[in-house]
C-alpha cells in the first residue's frame, strides 16, 4: 500500500524502503536493489487482499479460515487491519470467510515454556526452531541480538537477498510465521521428526492447534471499539497533561502512562470534575485507589496534577 507520508529512518530502515518522487508521482524505492516497486491505493490492496484469501480459503473443506498474524501484546494488527476494512464497509464480506485472528505469539510461547522463552521475535524464534530442529542450539544463539541486521540467513545466498528476502517484507513475514507454526505442531508430534507430516494432515493438525489461541472476528471488533472508547477517553486529558508534552521524552511517557491508566478505569475529564466538585482532593484519592498500575509516587504526583488542575486557587504543577 502506497503510505500517505514519507517514511522516517526506523521504517525504512526496518521495510528497506523509501519514497521517492518523480514529477508529479510518488513511489516506493527498493534499498536492496533500486528497483521501484509498484504500489497501490489502500481499497485496491484489500479489494486484492480479499479476493486472494476468498480463493484460498474456497479449497477448503469448511470453507472457513483463521488469519494467522505474529505480534507481541503492545501492537495491534488485527486492529489496523478492521479500521482498514470498516473504512471501506468490507467488513460483513470479509467475515463470510474469516471467522477469527490467531496470535501465534502466545502459541509458540506454550509450546516452547519449557525453554524459557519469554519475549522472542519472529525471526528469532524461526532461527532456535530451525536450530534445534538440527541440534545445534546454543546459549550465544539464544540470546543473539535480534535486532541486528533485517536479512534473514537462510542459506538461500545473497541471490535470493537482494529479491527482497528481509523481515520488513510482508511475504517472509507470512511464510516465517506459516513454517513456524507448522515446526511448532511438528515438535509436539508423536511421529518420527524424520517422518514429515502429509500436506492435508499437518494443515488439520495446524487448524487444531491455532484454535485455541485464536480471537473470533466478532469479538475482535467489539475489542476495537473498546479501544477507540478508551482513546477517546485519553484525549479528554490532553488539557491536564499540555505542560507535560511540551518538555523532554521523560514527561511525555509519565503522562501517556498516566491517560491510559485513567482511561482503561473509565475516567474522564468530566467525570473526575464531579468528583473533585463533591469531595475535592479526598475524592480523587478515593477514586483513584483502584488504579494498581501506578506506584506510590507516580499516584501522588497524578493526585497533586490533577488537584491543582481543578482548583483555580491552587497553581498548576508544571514539570521542571
Amino acid at each position: 500500500i502506497m503510505p500517505y507520508m514519507n517514511l522516517n529512518q526506523a521504517a525504512r530502515r526496518r521495510h528497506q524502503i523509501r519514497v521517492i518522487s518523480i514529477g508529479f508521482y510518488r513511489m516506493l524505492k527498493s534499498m536492496q536493489t533500486y528497483e521501484i516497486i509498484k504500489s497501490k491505493s489502500e481499497v485496491a490492496a484489500l479489494m486484492d487482499f480479499l479476493n486472494w484469501l476468498e480463493t484460498l480459503v474456497a479449497k477448503q473443506p469448511n470453507k472457513e479460515g483463521i488469519v494467522m498474524l505474529y505480534h507481541d501484546e503492545r501492537k495491534f494488527i488485527p486492529y489496523m487491519i478492521l479500521v482498514a476494512l470498516k473504512k471501506y464497509s468490507l467488513i460483513d464480506r470479509f467475515n463470510r470467510t474469516v471467522k477469527a485472528f490467531a496470535n501465534t505469539c502466545p502459541m509458540a510461547k506454550a509450546f516452547l515454556g519449557k525453554h524459557g522463552i519469554k519475549n522472542c521475535g519472529l525471526r528469532k524464534l524461526s532461527k532456535l526452531l530451525a536450530k534445534s530442529k538440527d541440534g545445534n542450539s546454543t546459549k550465544e544463539d539464544e540470546h543473539e541480538n535480534v535486532e541486528g541486521n533485517a536479512i534473514i540467513n537462510d542459506n538461500s545466498g545473497p541471490k535470493n537477498q537482494k529479491q527482497g528476502s528481509f523481515e520488513g517484507s510482508a511475504n517472509v513475514r507470512a511464510k516465517m510465521v506459516y513454517e513456524m507454526a507448522l515446526q511448532l505442531i511438528e515438535s509436539e508430534s508423536s511421529e518420527s521428526s524424520e517422518e514429515a507430516l502429509e500436506s492435508s494432515e499437518a494443515e488439520v493438525k495446524l487448524l487444531n492447534a491455532v484454535k485455541p489461541f485464536s480471537h473470533l472476528l466478532n469479538s475482535t471488533v467489539l475489542e476495537l471499539k473498546d479501544r477507540n472508547d478508551s482513546l477517546g477517553r485519553q484525549n479528554s486529558f490532553r488539557p491536564i497533561f499540555l505542560n507535560y508534552f511540551r518538555t523532554t521524552l521523560h514527561y511525555r511517557v509519565r503522562a501517556v502512562k498516566y491517560r491510559i491508566a485513567l482511561a482503561e478505569h473509565g475516567f474522564t475529564l468530566k467525570s473526575l470534575r464531579a468528583i473533585w466538585s463533591d469531595k475535592r482532593k479526598a475524592g480523587l484519592e478515593l477514586a483513584l485507589t483502584a488504579i494498581d498500575s501506578l506506584k506510590t509516587e507516580e499516584m501522588a504526583e497524578l493526585l497533586n496534577l490533577l488537584d491543582s488542575y481543578y482548583d483555580p486557587s491552587k497553581a498548576t504543577i508544571k514539570p521542571k
